[in-house]
């Protein structure tokens, strides 16, 4: 169906001015998408919140395509000899009929999405914190989360800002309303995002309010299923990254990495820990979700089929080095299929769903998708403060995520070895396989890519820019 951003918002009108409500996903507690005299209390917002979270984990946003599928396949992580959707996304033919009608429907679910968060947006505006124990909580995760969803589609729509400082941009959605914004130029996104994580941070960053909570407020319950305050500052750390601003990116990243209850994996735990759940000690911000773990088994754990994936050609070579150490991603990640002769990514394949087991699942384990995780903070870290002129302080850094993955420091190897952003930008891809993360590091360097074929493609406009949707523009006449 080819419909535009007022049409989007059409319909959205017409879903919830009804007497209804409309369940997404099976969120537990139950997420739904509320309008009118709904929105009057905490749990009101609350559910209207949850039913943005689920929103998110479809097969159309994180549950597949910005994870493991379509970026990952941009990205040159697998191969599919049967799919016809694969070949023009690791060829970035987005021309194709396939490819355009998978990036407008991304387009118009992100859309529909932050639309749903403006909607708690407008209607929190009618309440101040006097009325609700909870009401920043409530506008900082609405916030965070629009600015959220609006950069992830700036960083597939846009030029990369370093690269052509007066891209076009994306219109920025700020009502919930029948009016489609403006396309603002990429500059201007850049500005309302970081604006809205700056509001974000303010009102999550009350360390008083979360320790007043009764025990059984079960909102601030499992915080890493929240856009909390370090899912907002590490986000401001990406954001910061990409538009250039090193100085802001490592702050932020040091603010996540300093922050209490995360910790980077001991090198031996890293087996098991993001196989359809949350990291036990990584997990900045992740979407609870019971729908991921079946297609993500269909697609990246089964044997050939007309759906499956296989690892790129090279994929062992990546994570074997002489003198390196023993990389554990690679042992604890991967498994090879005899049958067909290829490697697959067995990273996200949730074991209890695979062996019908469920009742053996730890207690207090968060089924879902990894959005950011620590890790990330480490590269950031290590990358600002390169090119900042800190070499020590980048290389303690890289090096301590290094040796969390069974690596040897760069300066104990035989020889010494010097921290490059190549060097970071080697062990990101190892790291984010499965994750969505990849093609955006590319496109923010303008790498040349080497593509599943062993072939590289040059950097280009046409490769790293998918073009917003033409039915965006024949509504706008």
């Amino acid at each position: 169906m080819k419909i535009g951003f007022k049409n989007i918002m059409v319909l959205l009108a017409l879903i919830l001015g009804g007497s209804s409500c409309d369940s997404f996903l099976d969120v537990q507690p139950k997420g739904e998408v509320l309008e009118g005299d709904l929105l009057k209390d905490a749990k009101g917002f609350e559910n209207a919140l949850y039913g943005v979270y689920a929103k998110m984990g479809s097969t159309n946003l994180y549950g597949q395509n910005l994870s493991y599928s379509a970026l990952d396949l941009m990205a040159q992580y697998y191969t599919s000899t049967n799919n016809e959707e694969v070949e023009p996304l690791i060829k970035y033919d987005y021309t194709n009929t396939k490819a355009e009608d998978l990036f407008y429907n991304i387009w118009c679910d992100m859309y529909s999405n932050i639309a749903y968060a403006n909607n708690v947006l407008e209607h929190l505006e009618k309440f101040s914190p006097a009325d609700m124990q909870f009401y920043n909580i409530y506008k900082g995760e609405a916030l965070g989360l629009r600015a959220f969803m609006h950069f992830d589609l700036l960083r597939i729509f846009s030029e990369q800002i370093t690269v052509n400082e007066s891209a076009d941009g994306i219109p920025y959605s700020t009502r919930f309303s029948l009016f489609a914004p403006d396309i603002l130029k990429s500059k201007d996104v850049y500005k309302r995002i970081i604006s809205d994580l700056r509001s974000a941070e303010q009102l999550l960053d009350d360390e008083e309010l979360y320790a007043s909570a009764s025990s059984n407020a079960n909102f601030l319950k499992d915080q890493n299923i929240h856009f909390n305050l370090q899912a907002v500052q590490a986000t401001l750390a990406r954001v910061y990254l990409t538009e250039g601003t090193l100085d802001s990116a490592l702050y932020y990243a040091q603010q996540v990495i300093q922050a209490p209850g995360l910790s980077l994996l001991d090198y031996t735990d890293i087996a098991g820990d993001l196989a359809g759940k949350l990291s036990s000690k990584e997990t900045v911000f992740g979407i609870y979700s019971k729908n991921f773990a079946e297609p993500v088994i269909k697609i990246l754990h089964n044997s050939q089929t007309a759906y499956s994936f296989e690892m790129r050609y090279n994929i062992q070579q990546l994570y074997q080095i002489n003198g390196a150490g023993n990389d554990y991603r690679w042992g604890a990640w991967y498994t090879y299929n005899n049958t067909i002769k290829y490697w697959k990514l067995d990273k996200l394949t949730d074991t209890y769903v695979l062996n019908n087991t469920e009742y053996n699942r730890p207690a207090g384990e968060i089924r879902g998708i990894n959005m950011i995780r620590l890790p990330e903070m480490y590269y950031i870290a290590a990358e600002s403060a390169l090119k900042l002129g800190n070499y020590d302080q980048a290389l303690d850094y890289f090096n301590e995520l290094l040796e969390s993955r069974g690596l040897v420091a760069l300066d104990d190897r035989l020889p010494a070895e010097t921290l490059t952003v190549d060097k970071i930008t080697d062990d990101r891809y190892k790291e984010f396989v499965g994750e969505g993360q990849s093609f955006y590091h590319m496109k923010r360097l303008n790498l040349d890519i080497l593509n599943v074929e062993g072939q590289t493609v040059t950097a280009d406009k046409k490769i790293y820019v998918v073009d917003i949707p033409s039915q965006e523009f024949e509504f706008r006449r």
